[in-house]
């Protein structure tokens, strides 16, 4: 195993990294991101995007000849794409790479002896890909481009940067519209959220989540496909399916017993966040509590639109080995990346 000039040897292999690029962007855009945003390719800073309500109130009776006319306002919520340069920079002397390369190996079966080119494409694609998938799906539901001044994250010198990389993501444009006067009504509070400590925010109660997700259904303004929810508030869910709606028969037997798996909630499609529990608890816990642990939303997936350059994304995807003292592996690359709940008309939201 030569790891050093087999790395060099694929960090100018055009179908190696031609072959990365479509792995990278088959998992980042279809799995698990796609299931509950929409991928909108080829926008452009500064394209305008709007969400129009419908007219009404538009007909009257005759009034005959010189009868006055009706002029009603345009009701819509416009916004702008800004896209914004998304930066992958691994870095890693020889020590490290060969040791998580050799454990890699080890995980999946390879014998060390037999370690080649092959394996190592396989290894850089898999370690990019987790990586890539795992900050792009946060950035897209946390980023808030002046995060580093509010207070919220558990190191904020630390972990800004990775945070501010797009004006809004999904949760602070849900903070920003429930500052908004027009959109009020569309908001539930979460009680759970405002508790002074970590173990009172997260103590749910018995039917707590059922009571969230019935009262964002309980609309009938717009159709929603889909309440997205944090993964805490899926299972106390799950927990009240499987136990307090008991009625003593076998198939409740069973889910106790093999676990159950509640998608619907009065006909809406629940689709949890795996990942948003361990970013809020690892990165947004501070004075004791965690900054809005739990979350839901009541929406259509068509109007949560995660804008990209492409549909590719990565646009330079380079490999550089760098020898002397350094010692250095490098994988680089980047695209444009920014998000827009394009239609604000159509949520009801607990925060």
């Amino acid at each position: 195993m030569n790891l050093v000039d087999d790395f060099r040897e694929l960090s100018t292999d055009e179908r190696f990294i031609q072959d990365t690029k479509e792995i990278i962007r088959n998992d980042l855009f279809h799995q698990p991101t796609e299931n509950f945003f929409t991928i909108v390719p080829g926008i452009k800073g500064g394209e305008q995007v709007a969400a129009m309500k419908g007219f009404e109130y538009i007909t009257t009776a005759s009034a005959g000849c010189g009868g006055a006319g009706v002029s009603p306002q345009f009701p819509a919520f416009s916004q702008h794409w800004n896209p914004k340069l998304q930066e992958v920079k691994l870095s890693y002397c020889y020590k490290d790479f060969l040791g998580h390369y050799t454990q890699w190996a080890l995980a999946n079966g390879y014998a060390i002896k037999d370690l080649g080119q092959t394996e190592m494409a396989l290894f850089i694609q898999d370690h990019t890909i987790k990586a890539m998938q795992l900050d792009f799906q946060r950035m897209v539901l946390l980023s808030d481009a002046n995060i580093a001044a509010q207070d919220i994250l558990t190191d904020e010198a630390g972990k800004a940067k990775y945070y501010d990389t797009i004006d809004k993501g999904l949760i602070p444009t849900l903070q920003y519209l429930k500052t908004l006067p027009e959109f009020a009504a569309a908001f539930v509070t979460l009680d759970k959220n405002g508790e002074a400590t970590t173990a009172g925010q997260l103590a749910l109660g018995t039917e707590e989540a059922l009571d969230i997700y019935e009262e964002l259904e309980d609309q009938y303004d717009f159709d929603s496909d889909m309440i997205l929810t944090s993964n805490r508030l899926y299972k106390n869910y799950a927990k009240w399916v499987k136990r307090a709606n008991g009625l003593g028969v076998q198939s409740n037997l069973d889910n106790t017993v093999n676990g159950v798996n509640p998608t619907q909630v009065a006909g809406e499609t629940l689709v949890p966040i795996v990942n948003y529990d361990r970013w809020k608890k690892n990165d947004f816990t501070v004075g004791g509590a965690i900054h809005l642990p739990h979350f839901a939303i009541s929406t259509r997936k068509e109007f949560l639109q995660v804008g990209v350059d492409d549909i590719g994304a990565l646009e330079n995807l380079t490999f550089e080995y760098i020898g002397g003292d350094k010692e250095t592996f490098w994988i680089k690359g980047n695209y444009m990346l920014d998000f827009k709940m394009v239609n604000p008309y159509a949520l009801k939201a607990a925060l």
